[in-house]
Protein backbone atom coordinates (compact mmCIF):
# COMPACT_ATOMS: atom_id res chain seq x y z
CA UNK A 1 0.00 0.00 0.00
CA UNK A 2 2.19 2.52 -0.60
CA UNK A 3 1.35 5.92 -0.74
CA UNK A 4 2.35 9.77 -2.81
CA UNK A 5 2.99 12.63 -1.15
CA UNK A 6 2.66 15.67 -2.84
CA UNK A 7 3.85 19.54 -2.56
CA UNK A 8 3.53 21.67 -5.24
CA UNK A 9 2.56 24.94 -5.84
CA UNK A 10 -0.85 26.42 -5.47
CA UNK A 11 -1.16 27.57 -9.21
CA UNK A 12 -1.01 23.80 -10.00
CA UNK A 13 -4.28 23.10 -8.40
CA UNK A 14 -6.51 22.92 -11.21
CA UNK A 15 -3.80 20.30 -13.22
CA UNK A 16 -4.05 18.17 -9.48
CA UNK A 17 -6.57 15.32 -10.72
CA UNK A 18 -4.67 15.29 -14.21
CA UNK A 19 -1.69 15.18 -11.45
CA UNK A 20 -2.77 12.55 -9.33
CA UNK A 21 -3.87 10.11 -12.12
CA UNK A 22 -0.57 10.18 -13.44
CA UNK A 23 1.09 9.38 -10.62
CA UNK A 24 -1.05 6.96 -9.69
CA UNK A 25 -0.40 5.22 -13.37
CA UNK A 26 3.11 5.42 -12.77
CA UNK A 27 3.06 3.74 -9.72
CA UNK A 28 0.79 1.06 -11.21
CA UNK A 29 3.40 0.00 -13.74
CA UNK A 30 6.60 0.75 -11.63
CA UNK A 31 5.13 -1.02 -8.33
CA UNK A 32 2.82 -3.38 -10.34
CA UNK A 33 0.21 -2.68 -7.79
CA UNK A 34 -3.16 -2.82 -8.33
CA UNK A 35 -5.12 0.76 -9.86
CA UNK A 36 -7.69 1.30 -7.09
CA UNK A 37 -4.57 1.28 -4.23
CA UNK A 38 -4.71 5.27 -4.25
CA UNK A 39 -3.84 7.36 -1.47
CA UNK A 40 -2.26 10.48 -1.94
CA UNK A 41 -1.69 13.86 -0.20
CA UNK A 42 -1.64 16.85 -1.75
CA UNK A 43 -0.36 20.04 -0.07
CA UNK A 44 -0.55 23.22 -1.75
CA UNK A 45 1.62 26.25 -1.25
CA UNK A 46 2.29 30.12 -2.33
CA UNK A 47 5.10 31.26 -3.74
CA UNK A 48 8.43 31.28 -1.26
CA UNK A 49 6.92 28.32 0.59
CA UNK A 50 8.87 25.83 -1.25
CA UNK A 51 12.28 25.97 -1.89
CA UNK A 52 14.49 24.88 -4.23
CA UNK A 53 18.05 24.85 -6.14
CA UNK A 54 16.80 25.86 -10.23
CA UNK A 55 20.03 24.09 -11.28
CA UNK A 56 20.91 21.03 -9.29
CA UNK A 57 22.06 18.55 -10.06
CA UNK A 58 21.46 19.23 -13.45
CA UNK A 59 18.61 20.83 -14.35
CA UNK A 60 16.92 23.80 -15.29
CA UNK A 61 13.91 24.65 -12.52
CA UNK A 62 11.40 27.38 -12.86
CA UNK A 63 9.02 25.41 -10.75
CA UNK A 64 8.97 22.31 -8.64
CA UNK A 65 6.32 19.00 -7.62
CA UNK A 66 8.14 17.24 -5.09
CA UNK A 67 7.13 13.79 -5.04
CA UNK A 68 7.68 11.34 -1.81
CA UNK A 69 6.39 7.63 -2.22
CA UNK A 70 6.17 6.35 1.53
CA UNK A 71 6.51 2.42 0.73
CA UNK A 72 7.33 -0.81 2.87
CA UNK A 73 10.71 -2.29 2.24
CA UNK A 74 11.42 -5.09 -0.10
CA UNK A 75 10.76 -3.32 -3.76
CA UNK A 76 13.82 -3.97 -5.55
CA UNK A 77 15.96 -0.79 -6.57
CA UNK A 78 14.96 -1.31 -10.21
CA UNK A 79 11.65 -1.54 -9.48
CA UNK A 80 11.87 1.78 -7.40
CA UNK A 81 13.43 3.54 -10.50
CA UNK A 82 10.69 1.77 -12.97
CA UNK A 83 8.41 3.76 -10.59
CA UNK A 84 10.10 7.02 -10.52
CA UNK A 85 10.89 7.02 -13.84
CA UNK A 86 7.32 6.01 -14.90
CA UNK A 87 5.63 9.26 -12.93
CA UNK A 88 7.90 11.12 -14.39
CA UNK A 89 7.09 9.98 -17.78
CA UNK A 90 2.78 10.07 -16.46
CA UNK A 91 3.55 13.65 -14.96
CA UNK A 92 5.66 15.04 -17.93
CA UNK A 93 3.07 14.25 -20.97
CA UNK A 94 0.50 16.24 -18.99
CA UNK A 95 2.91 18.88 -20.29
CA UNK A 96 4.86 19.76 -17.11
CA UNK A 97 8.53 20.08 -17.46
CA UNK A 98 10.62 16.68 -16.28
CA UNK A 99 13.23 19.07 -15.07
CA UNK A 100 10.86 20.16 -12.10
CA UNK A 101 9.95 17.30 -11.24
CA UNK A 102 11.90 16.05 -7.46
CA UNK A 103 11.17 12.42 -6.45
CA UNK A 104 11.95 10.19 -3.57
CA UNK A 105 10.67 7.19 -2.16
CA UNK A 106 10.76 7.07 1.80
CA UNK A 107 10.68 3.08 2.81
CA UNK A 108 9.30 2.07 5.71
CA UNK A 109 9.58 -1.44 7.72
CA UNK A 110 7.91 -4.36 5.62
CA UNK A 111 6.21 -5.88 8.42
CA UNK A 112 3.00 -4.31 10.46
CA UNK A 113 3.50 -0.76 9.65
CA UNK A 114 0.18 -0.51 7.59
CA UNK A 115 -3.37 -0.69 9.08
CA UNK A 116 -6.34 -0.02 7.64
CA UNK A 117 -8.71 -1.01 10.03
CA UNK A 118 -11.61 -3.74 8.99
CA UNK A 119 -15.74 -2.21 8.41
CA UNK A 120 -17.40 -2.94 11.90
CA UNK A 121 -20.82 -4.93 11.32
Amino acid sequence: MPHARIDMHRSLEPRMADISAAILRGMVTGFEMPADDLFQIFRLHEPGELVYSPTFPNQQRDDIVFIELVASKGYSDAQKQATMAAIVDEVSALGIKRDNLLLVINEVGQHATWYAPEPVN
